[in-house]
């Protein structure tokens, strides 16, 4: 079955990603000096972001990191989606998009939280959608939770305008896959601070009341985790081809619906290549020294994940859920979900298994 967008998605989903216009060498030997985000920053939004920027208050945020990944001027863009103000719960929930994506298409999901009061943050992770990098390129996953602070403390100050700086909001991360994992990378480094080894911005530090972790990306299931000979190769190569596109990684194994990668390869603004050596290296890296770490969570936390998950395996859900010293966690497994646990259905019926996982997290978030 070939996936084909509505007619009025059609415009949308026939321009090129730009991502496909440059040669993984290209990529190796040269900077983009003109655009760092490599013809992302020009693609029109995603239609369902256009169509909840359309129903509901919204704002762009774009803060400066240059320095996080090199020498050059970066930085990070986010959107902010307003409650209906009748609704406002004064609470945000930061939605971290996955690995290859980016943060718009959490508008297909927030709609429930949205009416239930809830403010969305809603950033592009570093080298993803309208923030700067080699598409998918993060030879170093520290600066993913830096990122996501630094959106934080960015609404603290936008919030409070020309007076005083002060949260006066509950903040609750939330995110899948890789979002996931940078929620808890967040989590522990912010909200916990034994595990914190990172400065805070002034005198600023967020306080974050919890998390939501999706199928997070704490443990790699083996139908993903590339052959040894491929990992490696990439070790040899890493010092001077770390933006080299080498592994497989999860394609093919993200649903139980093959009309959820078709789409995905046809949107300009996702990931189409293989994993980058750098990158692929830095998640593994990344994963045992979380895995080290665990013991030290003390926010409040959910973790969301699926027993059929063939990228992300349950089990790494399981082994933190065990191990945080958080005293308010709960675990919710899904028997035989698979790793996007948020597929939208193509009727009521199919749609069931997102709207309960949608249906859990609201419940969870109004508990707390």
């Amino acid at each position: 079955m070939v996936w084909k967008p509505v007619p009025e998605e059609a415009e949308y989903y026939s321009i090129p990603s730009p991502a496909d216009k440059y040669s993984a060498l290209g990529q190796i030997l040269f900077k983009n000096k003109a655009d760092p985000t490599w013809g992302r920053q020009d693609l029109p939004r995603w239609p369902d972001e256009i169509l909840l920027r359309s129903q509901y208050g919204h704002r762009d945020g774009k803060i400066v990191t240059s320095g996080a990944v090199s020498k050059e001027k970066e930085w990070v863009t986010y959107q902010v989606w307003e409650p209906p103000a009748a609704a406002d719960k004064g609470a945000d929930l930061v939605m971290i998009h996955g690995i290859n994506d980016f943060g718009g298409k959490w508008s297909a999901h927030c709609r429930g939280f949205l009416d239930a009061g809830y403010r969305i943050i809603s950033p592009d992770l570093p080298s993803h959608g309208r923030s700067t990098g080699i598409h998918v390129d993060l030879p170093e996953m520290d600066v993913l939770p830096t990122a996501v602070y630094k959106v934080l403390v960015d609404v603290l100050k936008t919030d409070a305008a020309s007076g005083p700086v002060k949260q006066k909001r509950k903040i609750f991360l939330a995110g899948a896959s890789l979002g996931g994992f940078v929620a808890v990378m967040t989590c522990l480094k912010y909200g916990s601070s034994s595990a914190s080894d990172l400065p805070p911005e002034g005198e600023l530090v967020p306080e974050i009341s919890g998390g939501l972790f999706l199928c997070p990306m704490l443990a790699i299931a083996s139908d993903s985790r590339p052959h040894w000979s491929v990992e490696l190769l990439a070790r040899a190569i890493a010092s001077f081809a770390g933006s080299l596109p080498l592994a497989a990684a999860n394609k093919g194994n993200n649903s139980e619906d093959p009309t959820c990668e078709e789409q995905f390869f046809q949107d300009p603004g996702t990931y189409h290549g293989k994993l980058r050596v750098g990158t692929g290296l830095a998640i593994l890296r990344a994963i045992d020294n979380l895995n080290r770490e665990m013991s030290h969570l003390t926010v409040p936390f959910a973790l969301f994940h699926g027993t059929g998950d063939r990228v992300t395996s349950y089990k790494g859900s399981e082994k933190l859920y065990k191990e945080a010293s958080s005293t308010d966690k709960k675990l919710f497994l899904y028997e035989g979900y698979e790793h996007i646990l948020v597929r939208v259905g193509k009727d009521e019926k199919d749609d069931y298994r997102r709207q309960r996982v949608l249906g859990d997290m609201l419940q969870w978030l109004n508990d707390h």
